[in-house]
Order: structure tokens, then sequence, then C-alpha cells
């Protein structure tokens, strides 16, 4: 950074710092605490007061919220996602369907079915898991594949999900398969993924789709099963390149490997939910990997406000073999993709804590 000239006016540089306070990341005095069990709950109450909806973020919201509280013993929690899925429990509202982005409503009431074992619940999660594949490639995969690594997690977690519902391993081998076949296309010699083929980058939440999903499956995958080796190596692969290109604050980037990119807490989230449980499963060496999850946790949580609100999340992004289009996608507080991505990791942090 070049040093201001002496004939610089310091009124003039305050005048320009107060124009713009957009620019400078600040810590509110009830965001110093970087307790995950402290964090995860102003995540939670700022959702609660808000309008629950179906889209794929706030499903996934939802679902942090209930693997929070059931990390945390807090049944309240659960009480009022429950509450929040009351309209289409009752028939009121409909889950929509025929899209990887709405499939994944189910993981919500999966895993409150899970919790409490109200069949409605699982009636509508696996009625969600099934129809995903009632239309299915050649290769074994839903017909609504596209080839975007969002799917990662979009199919796998709601797979996944059945899987962890009915023990059935019909869903345990769609998701293990679906993830493996999305590997082999998608992730690169770096161990990073494009967001499409077409789409040569490695932009932030992206790879933290591919991240968590990967996690989600690691979680429950037996080692005997034909694609387990190829998996963990695919996660333990991604997480030693993601260390490397952590930032010296402590976070991750909007696009990984440009450190000019601005740092993005819902990526930065989704990597340290698997970093975290995998050193929480003894996936990773603690010597090698916990001083990366202890810096990235410390400055997330600094991008908690008072509000509950996770601050420099990358909004909606689509897929575009342009680099600009990615580096000028703007931030925002309080966006559901960052919500559920810090709820993801301080669920993480507190199990590892509590181990």
């Amino acid at each position: 950074m070049k040093a201001f000239r002496p004939a610089f006016n310091i009124i003039a540089i305050l005048t320009i710092l107060l124009a713009f306070p957009q620019q400078v990341h600040s810590q509110s005095p009830l965001a110093n605490s970087s307790d995950p069990e402290e964090v995860g709950k102003r995540i939670v109450n700022n959702i609660v007061d808000r309008y629950f909806g179906w889209r794929y973020q706030k499903a996934c919201t939802y679902y942090g919220a209930l693997i929070f509280a059931e990390a945390t013993g807090n049944p309240s929690i659960t009480a009022q996602m429950e509450k929040g899925y009351e309209p289409y429990d009752l028939g009121k509202k409909k889950a929509h369907k025929g899209h990887v982005d709405y499939n994944v409503f189910g993981i919500w009431p999966l895993e409150m079915y899970r919790q409490t074992g109200k069949e409605s619940y699982l009636n509508m999660g696996l009625y969600l898991a099934d129809h995903e594949y009632e239309s299915i490639r050649e290769d074994g995969l839903t017909s609504l594949a596209r080839f975007w690594v969002d799917d990662m997690y979009m199919v796998g977690s709601l797979q996944i999900q059945a899987y962890k519902a009915t023990d059935k391993e019909v869903y345990l081998d769609r998701a293990a398969l679906f993830l493996l076949t999305y590997v082999e296309e998608l992730q690169r010699d770096n161990a990073l993924f494009h967001h499409r083929e077409d789409a040569p980058f490695f932009w932030g939440r992206g790879n933290g789709w591919a991240v968590a999903a990967l996690t989600e499956i690691l979680l429950v995958l037996p080692e005997s099963h034909e694609h387990h080796k190829e998996l963990l190596k695919a996660y333990r692969d991604m997480m030693k390149t993601l260390a490397q290109h952590q930032g010296e604050d402590g976070m991750w980037h909007q696009l990984i490997d440009d450190p000019e990119s601005y740092p993005e807490s819902s990526s930065t989230g989704m990597f340290l939910y698997g970093l975290i449980s995998g050193l929480d499963q003894g996936w990773l060496p603690e010597e090698e990997y916990k001083s990366v999850i202890v810096s990235g946790w410390e400055a997330l949580a600094s991008y908690v406000n008072e509000k509950g609100e996770a601050m420099n999340v990358c909004i909606g992004t689509n897929a575009k073999n342009s680099k600009k289009h990615y580096l000028n996608r703007m931030k925002t507080d309080g966006n559901f993709h960052g919500q559920a991505a810090v709820l993801w990791a301080a669920t993480a942090m507190h199990r590892y804590q509590k181990d």
C-alpha cells in the first residue's frame, strides 16, 4: 500500500472512511465471543425471527439449526424448526420438486424425523428423495444431475439424510456413486473443484458444497463400502489444498486461489465444517490441521454480528466462464447461505471441543 502524501488532509481521509463503512470489517461488542454454542444461538435467534421458506439455502439453514440443537442438547431449537415447518406438514404450503435445488428441501423434515420420530416428516423427506431418482441416467445418476459442483450437496445430502432416517442402503449407494462421479468429473489436479466444466474457477462456496457433501457421506459411509477409499482420498486431498490457501486472517476467499478477492463467510464455514469434522473423526492429523481450524473458527466467529448475521456472504451465483463474474459478486450480511454454513461449523466445533 502506498504511503499517504503529507499534504493529504486528515479530515479528507476520515470523510472517505465514514462515507464507505461497508468496506471495513469491524466487530461489535456482542460479536467478540468465539464460543461455538454462543455463536450458533445467535444465528438461530436470527433465523427464527425471519420468514420460513422452502428454498435450498433456507432448508440447509434449518438443517443446520437441527444438528446444532442435537449437538448442544437444545430441544427448544428443534421445536422452533418444527413450528416453522408446520404449514408444510398441514398441507397449507407445498414443497417444490423437479430440480436439485428444490428436492433438497427434504433434508429439513428428514432430520426432524430422526430427532422426533414423527412419521409425516419421514414421508415428505422420502417422497423427495425417491422422486429425485424416478428418472435415472445410464450411469446410475439421477436425471436431474447438472454437473454443477453445487449438486454434490443438493443431491448427496438428501440421499444421505434418507439413509440416516431409514438405514436403507439404496440411499447411501445413490449418494456415494453420485459424489464419486462428480469427483471424477470436476475435481482438478490441485484437488479443488471447478464450478462447472465450462466455468473453470475455484469459487469458494462451490467448493464449500463439495466439502460439506464429502463430509456428510464420510460420517456414515462404512470403510467396507466400495467407494469409501476413493471418497476419503478426494476429501483428504482437498483439505490439504484448502489449508494451503487459508488467508493470514484465518478466512478463505471468494475465489480460493485469488487472495485479492474478498474473505467470504459461507465458504469459510463450509470448509471448517469439513476440517473440524475430519479432526474429530480422525481423518486428518491434529498436528497438521489444529492451527488451521483454530484460526479459521476465531475468524469466522468474528464475522457474526450482534444481530446474528453472518457478514461477507456471497450472494447466489450462477456458473459462468468469466473470472470477473465471480470477483464482482456482491457480499451481503445475513444471507442464508452464510447462516447455514456458520451453523454447520459451530456444530462441528462444539462436537470437537466436547470430545
